[in-house]
């Protein structure tokens, strides 16, 4: 009798002592200074700016490559993308500033198009025309599966008649 009253305390107070050290609160709660925040880690890639200004950095795979890719694109204010379609579906999280995506083959900056901002999350499906253009600094990611092909719409079919 006594060895079972011996087991049964022991069954309890292992889990009891265990829970009193508060291992799971320190696992959760690293010491930092109050505010500071984690550093951003990016794999190291090589990163590529075009004559637009546009930064282009490449995280995980590459677009024009089978299998799955992440891309991250910084555009300056006033950059303008002119209409164009994909070959397979895009998924866009703008991650800072806003952009304007229209989902038309029409360019035409003047109309009263929504503005993504932060969080916001777009899904630019296969052989969708669809045009961008930027007012102010935008980061947004771009993922999907490639090979992922941008082709550009005629001139002639993308004025306003």
């Amino acid at each position: 009798m006594k060895k079972t009253a011996y087991s049964a305390m022991a069954m309890l107070l292992v889990p009891w002592l265990s829970c009193t050290n508060n291992p799971v609160q320190n696992i959760a709660s690293p010491p930092m200074d109050k505010g500071e925040k984690a550093k951003m880690i990016l794999p190291p890639v090589r990163d590529t700016v075009l004559q637009s200004g546009r930064k282009n950095m490449y995280l995980a795979g590459h677009r024009n490559q089978p299998g799955f890719f992440i891309e991250r694109y910084v555009f300056p204010p006033g950059y303008k993308g002119m209409p164009h379609v994909h070959n397979s579906d895009l998924y866009v999280t703008i991650l800072s500033g806003s952009a304007h995506i229209v989902m038309d083959k029409i360019f035409d900056t003047t109309i009263a198009a929504m503005a993504y901002g932060p969080g916001s999350y777009v899904v630019i499906k296969a052989d969708q025309p669809h045009y961008e253009w930027f007012t102010e600094e935008c980061t947004m990611q771009v993922s999907g599966i490639g090979p992922n092909e941008t082709y550009y719409l005629p001139e002639n079919e993308i004025r306003k008649k």
